[in-house]
């Protein structure tokens, strides 16, 4: 009696390719995510709704004496060239002959724009001042605006800027990589709005708007006509300290409680 012929054995090549293509699936997955260090980077803003007295209280970040004849607030953008022009020719000026001399308080506010960073950048000093080293990463971040600017993740030039300027790097990136202080910089962004910003570098000089001055005579032009007795001259005729505000004008005046300070 013939014995059966055997059964023709089933191919397991469609097995093995598609195991190799859920094996690549899957090292592009992990390749990702190592890419991006695991970490979500908030680049936008949330929704805030405040009221007068509650913008009042939006925190700045501060230098110098708190009780300083003159308070100056400055909304700015870190991707903002106007702001990287000012921070270079300008500022340096202020913190010398005003801020150091304790003549003023100057109060740094986030006003993001529609860069492409503007918004991770402007965390990522909130995460500079939470280690207590907001200014020396401002002055960097505002001279190297060029080489963070353009790239596709900035969080590595960010972080290295972070560990110039003598920040733990790596608790700096982990901030940055997170949405810590998201809502900070929206509140800061909803006072910039509240005040009729429209453009940064943005100056207040003792609750006044007095715009964008292009050089530090121009400011202390204005400080001193808007501050006479800071420099020695008469008082000015009416107090202009945002504390003074009362609710109707307080939309219009800069927050009293800007109080943090690195």
């Amino acid at each position: 009696m013939p014995r059966p012929a055997p059964k023709p054995r089933r191919s397991l090549t469609p097995f093995y390719v598609l195991l190799g293509l859920v094996l690549l699936a899957g090292i592009g997955v992990v390749a990702t995510q190592m890419g991006s260090k695991g970490g979500k980077a908030a680049n936008q803003g949330v929704p805030v709704t405040m009221t007068p007295d509650q913008l009042q209280r939006v925190r700045g970040i501060t230098q110098g004496r708190e009780d300083a004849p003159i308070t100056i607030y400055e909304f700015a953008d870190f991707q903002c060239p106007h702001c990287a022009e000012f921070a270079w020719k300008v500022e340096p000026l202020i913190r010398d002959s005003l801020v150091n001399t304790g003549k003023a308080r100057y109060v740094f506010y986030e006003f993001p724009l529609a860069f492409k960073w503007s918004w991770l950048s402007a965390r990522s000093g909130r995460c500079a001042n939470e280690q207590g080293k907001f200014w020396p990463y401002h002055d960097l971040v505002f001279a190297r605006q060029t080489d963070w600017g353009f790239e596709k993740d900035p969080v590595d030039k960010l972080a290295g800027y972070a560990q110039q300027a003598g920040l733990d790097a790596g608790k700096f990136e982990e901030c940055v990589r997170s949405d810590k202080y998201v809502r900070e910089v929206s509140e800061s962004a909803q006072l910039a709005q509240s005040l009729g910003v429209q453009g940064t570098p943005t100056l207040f000089v003792n609750g006044r708007n007095i715009g964008t001055p292009e050089t530090y005579k121009a400011l202390a032009d204005k400080v001193r006509e808007i501050a006479p007795a800071a420099f020695g001259g008469a008082a000015p005729a009416a107090a202009t300290a945002p504390a003074a505000a009362t609710p109707a004008d307080s939309a219009k005046t800069p927050a009293a409680g800007a109080t943090t300070t690195s």
